[in-house]
């Protein structure tokens, strides 16, 4: 998208448009599963069905409310790692094609 030689959009639009890979990206690899892990917190069951003690250890099991809150904090700092490798790589291409 070419402009007339000395006709430049440098508004709002244009510098969004610049971040939009970025944006796509951490939107799919840091807000999408921190939504789908908020949404499942909240309607999943805080209670075992079957009568199981609650916990870790000792034969207990956790509610699956709190299996999904274990879920994020064990997934949360391989997401924010490749969430910052995506962004590097995004980087590095869009570098090279300069």
């Amino acid at each position: 998208m070419g402009y007339p030689a000395g006709l430049h959009d440098d508004g709002p639009v244009a510098r969004l448009a610049g971040y939009r890979a970025y944006l796509v990206a951490l939107g799919l690899i840091w807000v999408l599963p921190a939504a789908l892990l908020l949404l499942l917190y909240l309607t999943l069951p805080d209670y075992n069905a079957s009568g199981q003690c609650e916990g870790i250890g000792w034969g207990c099991t956790l509610t699956p409310a709190d299996g999904i809150a274990f879920l994020a904090l064990l997934a949360a700092p391989f997401l924010f790692v490749l969430g910052l490798l995506v962004c590097a790589v995004i980087f590095f291409v869009r570098y090279v094609r300069r």
